[in-house]
């Protein structure tokens, strides 16, 4: 064993358990809702000890801000020359798949509105949105309608308890870029 391995080994041990507590503080909000988010409630959904969430984590707050950013990063990463119609159906794929994480990643965008310490995380996903409408239109309130139907088609779908559709959803984001959204394709320019 050489002096680098266990610096690392504890490196990785620290990012796994970093990763099991992003993932269970989103799976005590789907099931409890952001007011059942403590230490404890977190800790014991991870299979950790109690501690492992301050160690890693300087606030619950801080955890929270990981939790939210956590999606809209791997989706950022793999949004690169994407257009809306992949975006459509990511996001139904991923609504599909677990209703409920989405839902607690919503209930987390709303709570920036209370706790300014999230919104550069909901900044992150707006900013993506912007970016992916921003290569089919240059009209900002496209960009905006953009942005405000995709959060909305969602949030919606959970109130209603309505199930999302790929068609749909792309519909509305064709109609939210305008005549120069052709689909399946882009207006001419080229992604970024």
């Amino acid at each position: 064993m050489t002096g680098d391995a266990e610096p690392d080994g504890r490196r990785r041990r620290g990012l796994r358990r970093r990763g099991l507590l992003v993932e269970a503080v989103l799976a005590v909000i789907a099931r409890d809702g952001v007011a059942g988010v403590t230490h404890q409630a977190v800790a014991a959904e991870a299979g950790l000890p109690r501690s492992a969430v301050s160690h890693h984590f300087d606030s619950l707050d801080d955890l929270l801000v990981t939790a939210l950013r956590s999606g809209t990063e791997q989706i950022v990463a793999e949004a690169a020359g994407a257009d809306p119609s992949w975006l459509a159906t990511e996001l139904v794929g991923l609504f599909t798949a677990n209703r409920a994480r989405v839902a607690a990643g919503y209930e987390l965008y709303a709570l920036a509105a209370r706790r300014p310490g999230l919104r550069d995380a909901v900044r992150l996903w707006l900013d993506l949105l912007a970016d992916l409408a921003g290569r089919h239109t240059g009209d900002p309130a496209r960009v905006r309608t953009f942005a405000v139907a995709v959060d909305g088609y969602f949030v919606q779908c959970l109130a209603t308890g309505a199930d999302a559709h790929v068609d749909e959803l792309d519909a509305l984001l064709r109609t939210a870029l305008g005549s120069g959204y052709e689909e399946g394709g882009s207006s001419g320019r080229s992604p970024s």
